[in-house]
């Protein structure tokens, strides 16, 4: 808006100096003013130049400001009858487009230095006469004056609507801010609030193993006392604590993997990778082909796709939490391995004939500290996991369920990444 202003007073300099230049020459025969207005046209244009060239807006304005308002105003005023002959309203164009163009200190210098330097040339043309150009007739007065006061007033009604818009487009953007920041409160204070009640629900899930891991202990610590041992109850004793401390180390592996996300350090250590052979090992050492809950897990791999640049201990951990979440969901079903191809990507599919989520819920479970219930913390976390690891890769997850239909989990790579 201010290049606008700028522009504006650019233009109003090649108008006043070509049309004050011919008046002067012509009508009023009048050779100094002619002079001061034929500077002002050529200072305009050559400003205006220089701007549009090199965008040097702020340097244009002082220069101009400098040159014509403290220099070449106060010579047309002079030279043009004084404070009799109208060219003293100049000098309220000056105040205007001072105020307008500039900010700061520097403004309210300039400003203060115009006005005393404008009432000191009005002080002087009074006091002293014989300083100021005394036009040959009073007609020569009253039509210099006519032509000041339509200029300056046209000139003016020009800066005043542009000021009006500038302050009308500064306060729209001051309350799109404001609109911005209550948007991102509210956003603020509903993650603060989701991390409140996701460290809760962990809080939670650690504490379920930690008491099944003391209630064994102590139980192997009682038959330790008795005789004959009863080496069997203290094995299955062993057994559970094993699965439990595994269970304990998951979890904090994966909130090692948030902290790592969250600070920009999750690292991935890419070598050529076989998807299919990847997958399938992952889902025969983790589950085998009859795995918890009574559930199945059946292959459709596509044979003879190309190795794809990936971090296979990232990828692994991935299908570890994908398929994790399948069985959890899960009883006596079917959970469905797919690979295939398509174009340039390479897209791995894990479906599930469980419980299914609704369409909230599948659009947020890959967000941060998204949970479903209490006691299923990882569904949460392990997806969002899966999904900036997948991203890190340039790939990308999406999330097809329906509620008690099923879950159908997605990714994909590009070969060429």
């Amino acid at each position: 808006m201010r290049a606008q202003v700028f522009n504006l007073l650019m233009f109003v300099s090649i108008f006043a100096g070509v049309y004050g230049s011919a008046i002067s020459a012509t009508l009023m025969n009048m050779a100094t003013p002619s002079i001061i207005y034929a500077s002002l046209a050529v200072i305009g244009v050559t400003m205006l130049i220089i701007s549009e060239k090199k965008k040097f807006y702020s340097i244009c304005t002082w220069i101009y400001i400098i040159i014509v308002f403290f220099f070449l105003l106060p010579a047309l005023f002079f030279t043009s009858g004084g404070y009799r002959g109208g060219s003293y309203l100049t000098f309220g164009v000056a105040i205007v487009f001072t105020a307008i163009l500039l900010q700061g200190y520097g403004k309210t210098i300039v400003l203060s230095l115009l006005l005393l330097l404008y009432v000191a040339c009005i002080m002087i043309s009074y006091y002293i006469p014989e300083t100021v150009y005394i036009l040959p007739t009073e007609f020569d007065y009253f039509f210099i004056t006519i032509v000041f006061c339509l200029s300056v007033g046209i000139f003016l009604l020009a800066a005043l609507l542009i000021n009006s818009r500038m302050l009308n487009a500064r306060q729209e953007q001051i309350e799109e801010l404001n609109r911005e920041l209550i948007a991102r409160n509210e956003t603020l204070t509903q993650f603060d609030s989701m991390k409140t009640s996701f460290l809760a629900t962990v809080a939670h899930e650690i504490n379920t193993p930690l008491a099944v891991i003391a209630a064994s202990s102590n139980d192997t610590i009682d038959l330790l006392d008795e005789a004959p041992l009863n080496t069997d109850v203290i094995r299955e004793n062993q057994i559970i604590i094993g699965k439990k401390v595994k269970l304990i180390d998951r979890i904090m592996l994966d909130l090692m993997d948030t902290v790592a996300i969250e600070t920009g350090r999750l690292s991935l250590r890419r070598v050529p990778v076989y998807l299919s052979d990847l997958i399938k090992e992952v889902c025969d050492m983790q589950y085998g082909k009859q795995a918890m809950g009574g559930n199945s897990i059946v292959y459709e791999m596509q044979s003879d796709l190309p190795a794809i640049l990936l971090d296979p201990s990232r990828i692994e951990q991935v299908m570890t939490n994908l398929l994790s979440n399948a069985f959890r969901h899960s009883k006596s079903g079917v959970v469905a391995v797919k690979l295939e191809r398509s174009g340039s990507r390479q897209i791995v599919s894990v479906t599930d004939d469980g419980d299914g989520m609704d369409e909230e819920t599948a659009q947020n479970s890959l967000k941060q500290y998204s949970t479903t219930k209490a006691d299923q913390w990882r569904h949460g976390i392990g997806l969002y996991i899966s999904r900036r690891i997948i991203t890190a890769h340039e790939g990308s997850i999406r999330i097809d369920s329906e509620k008690g239909c099923g879950t159908t989990v997605v990714f994909d790579f590009n070969e060429s990444e």
